[in-house]
């Protein structure tokens, strides 16, 4: 009995933790930018995160991020010999209820190509307020910036992202 009253205090206070955005259904599910598109989806969220690897997302490094307030700029180094890449951002549309809210974005790469050559650089732009329809959240908000290609370990991080 002890056991099921301590699982449902923990259960409800996870249940607490974590929402969908409250604005959510105000902010877009998809679209696409000039050089990536973005998707907000619980369940491309869950696949992303769960088969992050080089045979989930072709590989790609991140190479710097820059915040300013809402706008969020990802550059990203891939190899040059593959013109037909594409990048997507997904979000869970889930927010984590801390101070500053935390949300996960995913980033993958896909390509038809041998990955040969040198390397290019893209920069990926995104205006937080539109993928969140919140413009006070898009400005406090934390991100946790994953790059699908690889598993999350000691030596592939995740990049945190504050609007600081």
């Amino acid at each position: 009995m002890f056991n099921l009253m301590v699982m449902m205090i923990l259960l409800l206070t996870t249940a607490t933790c974590i929402k969908e955005s409250s604005k959510a259904s105000e902010s877009l599910d998809s679209f696409a930018a000039a050089n990536f598109s973005f998707l907000k989806s619980i369940q491309a969220s869950n696949e992303a995160n769960q088969l992050r690897s080089s045979d989930y997302s072709a590989s790609f490094e991140i190479s710097k991020v820059d915040r300013n307030k809402e706008l969020l700029t990802i550059t990203v180094i891939y190899p040059e010999g593959c013109n037909d890449s594409k990048f997507m951002m997904i979000w869970n549309g889930l927010v984590l209820e801390s101070y500053p809210e935390v949300i996960f974005l995913y980033l993958r790469r896909t390509s038809k190509c041998s990955e040969v050559g040198n390397s290019a650089t893209r920069a990926l732009s995104i205006n937080l307020t539109t993928c969140l329809g919140d413009a006070a959240l898009a400005q406090r908000v934390k991100i946790i910036l994953c790059n699908t290609s690889k598993k999350a370990n000691t030596e592939n991080s995740d990049i945190p992202v504050s609007s600081n």
